[in-house]
């Protein structure tokens, strides 16, 4: 593997688990406030897109292009990978019986993948030299 992807995927990961813990906070405050899960998992999300969009641009993939331009790309990528991940979330949760943690936890692997190569390909490619 090339450097520059290895240095991408180690940031990636830590970037990660920071925007997860940022995301579940998001997820379990809103259930605590009495909203459904399935309504506080889609809302999370909003929280968690900002964050993760501000530090994956800047830390983990480095960008020096226009912040518009970026979010553009992010954007749709992210809808992506949220939309797969409320899917599991859905079918744990709902289909399969678990409790809320349970699916959330279930759901988690999906966005990371997903966004990773969604990144690291389409949003913020290494330039070519």
């Amino acid at each position: 593997m090339r450097t520059e992807l290895v240095l991408r995927l180690v940031r990636f990961a830590a970037a990660g688990f920071v925007i997860t813990l940022v995301d579940y906070a998001a997820f379990r405050a809103l259930i605590g406030a009495g909203f459904a899960p399935d309504g506080s998992r889609a809302a999370a999300f909003v929280a968690a897109f900002i964050f993760s969009f501000c530090l994956h641009r800047l830390w983990t993939f480095g960008s020096g292009r226009p912040w518009g331009r970026d979010l553009l790309l992010y954007l749709p990528a992210r809808l992506a990978a949220f939309a797969l991940a409320q899917l599991a979330f859905l079918v744990a949760h709902r289909a399969a019986g678990l409790d809320a943690d349970l699916a959330f936890l279930v759901q988690t692997p999906v966005q990371p993948v997903v966004n990773f190569l969604l990144g690291h390909r389409l949003v913020f490619p290494v330039a070519r030299r």
